[in-house]
C-alpha cells in the first residue's frame, strides 16, 4: 500500500502539524514490510504537491481544506457540459480521506462563496471523512461518504516526577477564540487569595489580541504574576511541573492540550468537555464567566489532593480511548478499507 499525507505547509511544528507526523511514523510501524509487499508512507506539503501528487498513490489523506481544494484544482473538479465527461472528472484517480483538525464549520468562511462551494463539492467525491469527536459527525454526514470518529494520542511521556511548582499553565496561540482573556479576569479574583501562584501563558506572544493581554492583566494588578512565556520548544517540562492547566478554548477541534496534561497526570479546567475527562473526573467544567472559572481554578488551586485524584482520572481516561495503539488500530482499519474498496466518486 502506498500513502500519501499532504499537509500543504509543516513550518509550524506544533498542533495540526504535530498530529500529521505523528500519523505518519505510528503508520509507517505499523504497516511495516510484509513478505512480497511494500508499504510505503510518505507526508507531502505544497512546494512538492505538483510532483508528488502524480505519483501512483493507494490512498491520498488531505488534512484539511486548503488541501482539499488543491486537490480539486489540480484534477479539475468543475462542472462541465457533457453529463458523461462531467462524471469522469469527478474521479480522483485514488482514494482520498479527508482529516478535519478542526470543527469543520469553522473551515466554511462568510462571503468566500466560491471557495466554500468547491469544497462541498470536493467533499462529495472524497471516499471518508475523518472527525475527531462524534459532536462532528453530523456535520459531514450530509456530504454521502462514509465518517470516522478518530481522535488524537499524545506524544508525551510521564517518565520522572518532578517536583510540582505553584504554577499553571494555558499552551495555546494567542487568539481570540482561545480565551487568554477569559483566564487572566478569572486569575484575577483569586490571586490575592493565593498569593504564591504563577500563570504561565505558553504561545507566541505578539500580535494585537496579545497586547490586548499583557493590557488586561496590568489592569487587574496580576502584571507581575502572569508570565507570556512565548512559544515553548519543551512542553513536556511545563506539563510535568506544573499544579494543573487551564484550557478555556471556546472553539476546538479536538482539545490534544487535554490529552497532553492527562499523559503527566495534570487535571485541566475547561469551558467545554472537549475529549471527556471532565466526566470520567479528571477535569472541571467551568461556565465561561470569569467569576465561574474562578471558582474553577479556586478549587484546584486549594486541594492538592483533588488535583492528584483529578489528574490520575485524566491519565487513566486518556491512555485507554485515546492511546496510540488504539489510534492507530482505528486508522489502519480505515485505509485498509478504502484501499480494498472501489473508488466512492465511482459509486455514485
Amino acid at each position: 500500500m502506498k500513502v500519501g499525507i499532504y499537509k500543504d505547509t509543516l513550518s509550524n511544528r506544533r498542533g495540526a502539524d504535530i498530529a500529521v507526523l505523528a500519523l505518519a511514523e505510528g503508520l509507517r510501524e505499523r504497516l511495516g514490510t510484509t513478505k512480497n509487499t511494500k508499504h510505503t508512507v510518505v507526508v507531502f506539503d505544497k512546494k512538492d504537491f505538483e510532483k508528488r501528487i502524480t505519483e501512483p498513490w493507494d490512498v491520498v489523506i488531505s488534512t484539511g481544506t486548503n488541501e482539499l481544494l488543491d486537490l480539486y484544482d489540480h484534477f479539475s473538479l468543475r462542472p462541465l457540459r457533457s453529463l458523461r465527461l462531467k462524471e469522469q472528472s469527478l474521479q480522483f484517480p485514488f482514494c482520498v480521506i479527508q482529516q478535519f483538525h478542526t470543527n469543520p464549520k469553522s473551515q466554511f468562511k462568510r462571503k468566500h462563496f466560491l471557495r466554500n462551494w468547491k469544497i462541498r463539492r470536493a467533499l462529495r467525491h472524497v471516499d471518508a471523512i475523518q472527525v475527531l469527536s462524534e459532536r462532528f459527525v453530523p456535520q459531514v454526514e450530509r456530504y454521502g461518504a462514509p465518517v470516522s470518529v478518530i481522535g488524537n494520542w499524545s506524544e508525551h511521556h510521564l517518565t520522572t516526577q518532578p517536583p510540582n511548582h505553584l504554577t499553571i499553565i494555558y499552551p495555546a496561540a494567542f487568539a481570540k477564540g482561545k480565551n487568554q482573556k477569559l483566564l487572566i479576569e478569572a486569575f484575577a479574583q483569586v490571586a490575592a487569595e493565593f498569593p504564591d501562584w504563577r500563570l504561565r501563558l505558553l504561545g507566541r506572544a505578539d500580535g494585537a489580541y496579545a497586547d490586548e493581554c499583557r493590557r488586561l492583566a496590568a489592569r487587574t494588578g496580576i502584571a507581575d504574576k502572569v508570565y507570556f512565556a512565548g512559544f515553548c520548544d519543551d512542553l513536556a517540562q511545563e506539563y510535568a511541573c506544573c499544579a494543573f492547566v487551564a484550557f478555556p478554548s471556546a472553539s476546538e477541534g479536538f482539545g490534544l492540550v487535554i490529552a497532553d496534561a492527562a499523559a503527566f497526570a495534570k487535571p485541566c479546567v475547561m469551558v467545554e468537555d472537549w475529549i471527556g475527562t471532565a466526566a470520567s473526573d479528571g477535569g472541571i467544567v467551568a461556565e465561561p464567566t470569569p467569576r465561574a472559572y474562578a471558582q474553577g481554578l479556586r478549587r484546584l488551586m486549594e486541594d492538592p489532593g483533588l488535583r492528584r485524584r483529578m489528574g490520575e482520572a485524566a491519565r487513566k481516561f486518556a491512555s485507554e480511548r485515546y492511546s496510540r495503539e488504539r489510534i492507530l488500530d482505528k486508522w489502519e482499519a480505515l485505509l485498509k478499507r478504502n484501499k480494498t474498496a472501489p473508488s466512492f466518486a465511482s459509486r455514485r
